[in-house]
């Protein structure tokens, strides 16, 4: 067979795992056995499933370690902002989960601080930016003219760093620049760090030499989120609250569960890896849905994460296009998020997955009794409150939701680890690189038809 990309995966023969027998690929089985380990480590000798949990940890820390007082300084001055009767708009959450995490509708948001899905403050941001007077308090990633005037005239502008924008902390030249070649401190009155590494992903696949891959810009931006609406929230209603309190517990309440989801199911997860690995390997293809769509959107065509994620589905995306070829077939896998137990949503999703012999994989709180029975494999994100994460003084519901958060980054985990598995077996997966590289778009629809033709 012809070699068509600079991988020379070619196609063999090999008889797959049961389910995907039989569908062809055009790629090359190295090993066969499951857990490959280290016998084929291809120069990498950690697990992609633990790099990401190592490095995502970190990226946490780091804020845990190094923000907390500029953060209490911060939600103070919005807390008095508000209560002056000013604005104040929390609106740093670039990227593919933000499209959706940032609605003040969801359950959690105590709807103290402004927020909108991105796309849409994206869509009118310049006419809202211009509306912001003195004493307003702006928080975002991006670096544009109307931010540096709405700075001038006295709305105090938080900048946080992300990888889709220009800043200090990226090499010049790596990333599109901003206007006027600003960067992020040529119109912020503040920077808080989110440590979000300028290269975005996080795990080094030896065999994917041009870029790190699985992403980390979410998990860090959309903690700082909820630890900024908690923070608010209590000190609007607490005049005595402490300098820095809930933004501290939704920190430590995020690291704590990722930990202990981590170490009690890193080898369960990982025993599970190779099955994706063969199936889509094989031939399947890889599907992800959540309850609410942040992490869908979070897995799906975002720089560093793998080509075939949603590629064959059909799906409605956030400006109303429908992209996908609507293929979903048996022997799929498919990967369902959960914020609240047993979401009617994903139980849907996961009856339909199930009459199609599909291989199912979830994430949910543990108290999801329905969806455990339709999983092939259960993981436990334990976050067994769903939406509602900590009581706060005169507020009706529980406030705070970091449930995609952990859906995310256990989505990740397991995501870098079938990935680990089927690089060691030779099939090595097409990636994204993002728009805002300078040279993503064009090596983007470069490889493309290489994805097509191997299917992963």
């Amino acid at each position: 067979m012809k070699n068509y990309s600079r991988r020379n995966i070619l196609k063999t023969g090999t008889v797959l795992a049961a389910g995907t027998a039989g569908i062809g690929t055009s790629a090359r089985k190295v090993a066969a056995a499951d857990r490959a380990g280290t016998k084929y480590n291809w120069g990498h000798t950690e697990d992609f499933g633990t790099q990401y949990y190592r490095r995502m940890t970190d990226i946490l820390v780091k804020v845990r370690q190094n923000e907390m007082n500029l953060i209490g300084d911060l939600t103070s001055r919005m807390a008095d902002a508000i209560k002056s009767g000013n604005e104040v708009w929390l609106q740093a959450g670039e990227g593919h989960m933000g499209r959706f995490e940032n609605d003040e509708t969801l359950p959690g948001n105590p709807r103290v601080i402004r927020s909108l899905k991105m796309h849409e403050w994206n869509r009118n941001e310049k006419e809202r930016v211009a509306r912001l007077k003195k004493g307003d308090v702006l928080m975002t990633n991006h670096v544009t003219g109307e931010i540096r005037a709405a700075r001038d005239r006295g709305v105090y502008v938080i900048g946080v760093p992300v990888n889709y924008v220009d800043n200090e902390w990226t090499p010049r030249g790596f990333v599109n620049p901003n206007v006027n070649d600003w960067l992020l401190g040529d119109v912020s009155s503040v920077i808080l760090q989110s440590y979000i590494p300028y290269h975005q992903g996080i795990v080094d696949c030896p065999e994917v030499p041009e870029m790190k891959i699985c992403p980390s810009s979410a998990n860090s931006l959309y903690s700082l989120y909820w630890m900024f609406q908690c923070e608010v929230a209590h000190k609007l209603k607490d005049n005595n609250a402490q300098h820095i309190d809930k933004s501290a517990v939704v920190l430590d309440t995020i690291l704590e569960r990722i930990h202990e989801a981590f170490h009690r199911q890193k080898d369960y997860m990982f025993d599970f890896a190779p099955e994706v690995a063969k199936r889509i390997g094989g031939g399947a293809h890889y599907h992800v849905t959540s309850d609410h769509p942040g992490v869908q959107e979070e897995s799906n065509r975002v720089a560093m994460g793998p080509m075939i994620t949603n590629a064959w589905r059909e799906i409605i995306r956030f400006d109303g296009v429908k992209v996908g070829e609507d293929d979903m077939k048996k022997g799929d896998v498919h990967l369902l998020a959960t914020i609240e137990p047993d979401s009617q949503k994903i139980l849907e999703e996961a009856k339909k997955a199930k009459e199609m012999d599909m291989f199912i994989v979830s994430i949910a709180p543990g108290n999801s009794f329905q969806l455990r029975q339709y999983s092939d494999v259960f993981i436990d994100n334990m976050n067994p409150e769903g939406s509602g994460l900590m009581e706060i003084k005169e507020y009706d519901q529980k406030v705070g939701c970091i449930g995609s958060i952990l859906n995310n980054t256990l989505m990740w985990i397991f995501t870098a680890q079938f990935i680990d598995e089927m690089v060691r077996r030779g099939w090595i997966p097409w990636f994204w690189l993002g728009y805002y590289q300078v040279g993503g778009k064009e090596y983007d629809l470069a490889v493309r038809p290489f994805f097509l033709k191997q299917g992963f």
